[in-house]
């Protein structure tokens, strides 16, 4: 008897954010008689124009700008630039519907999220959940390691690069505006074309050399059923978190 897989649901509905104990903070010039927020050096600038009715930082020119670095030290240069650190993660509210999926047939799908930092050293993204599961407590096999699309056996993975097989979808992970101001990048399992992988607890993306800036994210879903995996409805609650890395 062939038997359907119904209403395949990804849902990534939790947001965890983390930082270390040793939270670092940039170094704010002071002694016993001043305290300078940030250091600026600056021509027609305000750090803070506010009323009652708004709240504003602007600048009518710097005299320097840009990323001063070196092994032992990090700086930027500008006007509006904080004093902490701080990691994001922002996941739109959304679910992956594959609907019936049949034997031979691979159900795919794709979703999206942001990771955004500040002055951290690096970041990774994690994936906590089991791989989809069923009222009954079946589970859809995952695909421990990288690999492609085999219709002939059970399988589940995702990866966050652009794909063209089993079918165009995804996309490489999205620097804003460009890679000279975010460094996201798929994690090793997950940055392959074609090969998909899912263990729970998986780095699934990180940030490299620094870990600044924002990176868009798109995960791409790949599942395939056989005629002996039990029907039902499979539901998979995407937990994500990020961690800052010193």
């Amino acid at each position: 008897m062939r038997q359907k897989l119904t209403n395949l649901i990804i849902a990534i509905v939790a947001v965890a954010f983390l930082l270390p104990s040793g939270l670092v903070l940039a170094q704010t010039p002071s002694s016993s008689n001043y305290s300078v927020q940030e250091s600026s050096f600056q021509s027609g600038s305000d750090n803070n124009a506010s009323s009652a009715s708004y709240g504003a930082r602007g600048s009518a020119g710097n005299l320097g700008v840009g990323i001063g670095e070196s092994g032992s030290y990090q700086a930027y240069g500008g006007f509006i630039t904080p004093d902490e650190e701080y990691v994001e993660l922002v996941v739109p509210v959304q679910a992956v519907d594959m609907g019936v999926v049949d034997p031979g047939v691979p159900g795919t799908g794709s979703a999206t999220f942001s990771a955004r930092a500040y002055l951290n050293d690096n970041y990774v993204i994690i994936s906590n959940r089991e791989p989809p599961t069923n009222e009954s407590g079946d589970v859809i096999d995952p695909m421990t390691t990288a690999t492609t699309v085999n219709t002939a056996i059970e399988q589940f993975g995702m990866n966050l690069v652009a794909n063209t097989s089993p079918v165009v979808q995804g996309a490489i992970p999205d620097p804003q505006p460009n890679g000279s101001f975010a460094y996201g990048e798929a994690a090793p399992g997950y940055n392959t074309p074609d090969n998909y992988q899912y263990n729970a607890g998986d780095t699934i993306a990180r940030s490299v050399t620094r870990g600044y800036g924002e990176t868009d994210y798109t995960i791409s879903y790949v599942l395939n059923v056989t005629t002996i995996t039990p029907a039902g409805l499979y539901r998979m609650e995407q937990d994500l978190i990020i961690l800052a890395t010193f």
